[in-house]
């Protein structure tokens, strides 16, 4: 049986808009104002910095990584239908600068 490997790429509003929702959803306030800049990177792991600028022009900046932005972006799928399977293996990168989850589902063994 063949194993199945898929990306997921985000665009950064997409990106941002997941970030936004697993704030709202853990209760936690997302830093008025615009997003001025989003920066996706692999260093260190993937994350995600957002640069926020409020009415009064200060700057905040919110950074996402790891088992968070993993958590952010399955959050995303969920609520857009979008399938990805539970049992599958589920790792980010970054490919042609957007992020992207990747999901593999190994060769199943059949008796």
């Amino acid at each position: 049986m063949p194993s199945e490997l898929r990306q997921i790429i985000f665009s950064n509003d997409e990106a941002v808009t997941a970030i936004q929702q697993l704030y709202q959803r853990s209760n936690r306030s997302f830093p008025a104002g615009h997003i001025a800049q989003v920066t996706v990177s692999a260093a260190s792991g993937c994350q995600v910095d957002c640069d926020v600028v409020d009415d009064n022009n200060m700057r905040d900046r919110v950074t996402v990584g790891g088992e968070k932005l993993a958590a952010a972006l399955l959050l995303y799928c969920m609520t857009r239908k979008i399938p990805v399977p539970a049992a599958a293996a589920k790792t980010l990168d970054v490919v042609n600068g957007q992020l992207a989850l990747c999901i593999s589902l190994p060769e199943s063994v059949e008796s």
